[in-house]
This record gives C-alpha cells, sequence and structure tokens, in this order.
C-alpha cells in the first residue's frame, strides 16, 4: 500500500513539475504560439500599421494551413502606440504581462522601438524585425532585439556616395523628421561629410508636420541640387509638390520609408525621377519572396482593403524570418530555444537580401538597391550597395 501511494505522490510531482515547466514559456501551448506587435493604428501613420500586420498575416495564415510549426499555429496581437513612445511602453507591457506574449515582433517606429528596449531587457523579451531602419537596434547590440533592415545611418552613406559619384559638385540638402529618426540619419550624414569634407545643407521638421514651405524654400535659397527626405510617406509627396510649386526642381531621393509606391502615384509629375532606397527586393520584382508575396495576396487577401505594395510586402517579408527562426527554435518551444535559434540565424528566404545573425551582430545585410520612378513606375536602377 505505502508503494502505491508512493509512485501516485511521484506521478503527481512529475505532472506538477511539468506543468511548472509549462508556465515558464509564455505564449506557447500545444495549439498555439501567441505573439505580440505594436503598430500605430490611429496616430499619424495608422495606414501603415494595417499594412504591416497584415502582410505578416499572409505568411502566417499560409504556415498555418500547413499546420504550423510543430502543430501550432501563430496568432498575433496588435497593440496601437499611435506613434507615441510613452504609448509604446504601455503597450509593450499589456503584452508581456496581460497577454503573455512569446515575443514581440514588428514594433513600428524609431521613438517608439526605442522606448521599449529597457523592457525587454526586464523581461528577457525577443524583438523580432522592428519596423524601423535605425541603426540603433542593432549597433551598439542589443542582446533582445533582430534587425531585418539597412539603418538609415548607411542609407545616408549610401545615397550622398551615390549623389558625388553622378555630380562630384553637388549641393546636397537633407530634410529630416527631429527625432529618432532622423538623429541616424544625420550620423550618416556626419559620416559621409568627414569622408567627402563636405556639408549637408539641413532642414529639420516636427513629426507630423505637414508644411514644409519654409524647408524647401531654405534649400532652394541654398542653392541645393539634390534633396535628400529622411520622412515616411506624406512628407516626400508634400515636400515635392511644394518644391514644383515653389518653381524648384533639384533631384530628389529619399530614404527607405519614402519608397512606397503611393509616394509616385500622390506626387505625379513632381515625384517623377525620385530616387529612394530599398533594404528588400521590390514587392513586384521576380525575387522568390515578392513572387510568394504575390501568390498569397491572390490566394488570402481582398485587394479593396489590403492593397499590394511595400509595407504589406514589408509585413511579409519580416514574417518569414521571424517564422524560420521559429522552426530552428524546436519542438520544444521556449525562449532560450528561440534566442538560440536567433543568434544563429542563416538567412536565405530571398524576402531579403542573404544575411545572418550571430551572438555578436543582430544586423541586417547592410544593403540597398536604389530605385527610381520612371514614367510614374518604380524601376531598379542599381546592384545591392553598401
Amino acid at each position: 500500500m505505502k508503494l502505491k501511494m508512493s509512485l501516485v505522490g511521484i506521478t503527481i510531482t512529475l505532472l506538477l513539475v511539468g506543468c511548472a515547466k509549462k508556465e515558464l514559456t509564455p505564449g506557447v501551448t500545444d495549439t498555439e504560439i501567441l505573439i505580440g506587435n505594436i503598430q500605430d493604428l490611429s496616430g499619424p501613420m495608422k495606414e501603415l500599421g494595417y499594412l504591416l500586420p497584415a502582410g505578416a498575416n499572409l505568411y502566417f495564415q499560409y504556415i498555418n494551413d500547413q499546420g504550423g510549426i510543430y502543430g501550432r499555429k501563430i496568432r498575433m496581437l496588435v497593440e496601437d502606440h499611435q506613434y507615441n513612445p510613452q504609448k509604446a511602453v504601455a503597450a509593450a507591457k499589456k503584452l508581456i504581462e496581460k497577454d503573455q506574449v512569446f515575443c514581440l515582433y514588428q514594433v513600428i517606429g524609431t521613438s517608439t522601438s526605442e522606448a521599449i528596449i529597457p523592457i525587454l531587457e526586464e523581461y528577457k523579451i525577443p524583438l523580432v524585425a522592428p519596423a524601423t531602419q535605425s541603426g540603433t537596434m542593432s549597433r551598439p547590440l542589443r542582446r533582445y532585439i533582430f534587425q531585418t533592415d539597412t539603418g538609415y545611418d548607411k542609407q545616408m552613406n549610401v545615397l550622398i556616395d551615390y549623389i558625388l559619384r553622378q555630380d562630384k559638385n553637388a549641393r546636397i540638402g537633407l530634410i529630416y523628421q527631429d527625432d529618432n529618426y532622423g538623429a541616424n540619419a544625420l550620423k550618416g550624414a556626419a559620416e559621409a561629410e568627414a569622408r567627402h569634407k563636405i556639408t549637408l545643407q539641413k532642414e529639420s521638421y516636427q513629426r507630423g508636420a505637414s508644411d514644409f514651405s519654409g524647408q524647401v524654400g531654405n534649400l532652394m535659397k541654398g542653392g541645393a541640387t539634390h534633396v535628400i527626405i529622411a520622412g515616411i510617406v506624406r512628407e516626400p509627396i508634400i515636400i515635392m509638390k511644394t518644391a514644383a510649386a515653389m518653381g524648384y526642381r533639384p533631384q530628389f531621393l529619399g530614404l527607405s520609408p519614402t519608397m512606397d509606391h503611393r509616394v509616385a502615384i500622390a506626387a505625379g509629375p513632381a515625384g517623377e525621377g525620385y530616387i529612394a532606397a530599398n533594404f528588400a527586393p521590390l514587392w513586384n520584382s521576380d525575387a522568390p519572396g515578392p513572387v510568394l508575396y504575390r501568390k498569397l495576396h491572390d490566394k488570402y487577401a481582398d485587394p479593396k482593403t489590403l492593397p499590394l505594395g511595400m509595407y504589406s510586402y514589408y509585413g511579409f517579408a519580416t514574417a518569414t524570418v521571424l517564422v524560420e527562426a521559429l522552426k530552428n527554435a524546436g519542438k520544444d518551444l521556449t525562449r532560450a530555444s528561440f534566442l538560440q535559434a536567433l543568434n544563429s540565424l542563416d538567412y536565405k528566404g530571398g524576402s531579403f537580401p542573404d544575411f545572418k545573425w550571430t551572438r555578436t551582430n543582430h544586423g541586417s545585410s547592410g544593403k540597398v538597391v536604389l530605385v527610381q520612378v520612371k514614367n510614374g513606375k518604380q524601376v531598379e536602377i542599381s546592384d545591392w550597395l553598401d
């Protein structure tokens, strides 16, 4: 009788230990992996805040329809930070503490992503593919952040090098958002200025601005022949239309957030010739990632509510990276096994240029391709540059 009771006790103990182990992996059950996403759903970037997770869900649905990852389907919760760093902190705490997500993914914005770094460190929770190209996401090394995109600072170097190869006497101006995004762009500008022994004319604007007549007028007076725009989607449209109305036609260029094809459409003739850096293949190209993206869009999406384009492709592309890391983490998924998989990810998935994450490098390939608007359509005009 005592032997039977002992066996029962051992069995109960083992069951309790097993349950305890499961509790140590938030967001993971036998059937589901719960991830958290923080977007701007009601602020100045609300359109992008819809497009990114919608694009990611194309790939998640594709994976889930195949049975998920070791039988677990991916489910994504999306919180709204309104492009506000304080609200990003509150959203991150809710997702981690209340919703018990497994990891964070695709948090949009530089200032908002930087604001949650202490939370990532406190909870030892990974953030995969933050939706910002700021070099500060991976340089210096952030233990819990894994970046897929080439930094704004590196993009600035590439654009300035390109301008001066085309015209050694170019006078370069920069219109930048006066926040963490702009700060990383300024870092790259300073590096290029020192290397080429030049000085850029710099004009700042506040996040959410809609009047750029002062900045454009100053650049016109300064004689800038080339103007780089460190903005998102709305800003280059307004800037180029404002310049055209003033009779000012420099060569406009932009960092990757301005690469959205809607810039060319909305800017019209004022946007003809516009050049932007891009850290991924064009969404309508024949590269493997874009081909699968368009196929899944045809299968799962309503084109009236989810148009094809850069930002929904961006969401899709980062989802391919996340899924590969989750697969590599193995069937017994924990944050520790996931971090190990992230720290050894050798990505060749075709949605980004090939890159490899290690324990000392959580950055992207560091490459960009230049895309220009010609006859109203975007075409690649360079090889991959770094």
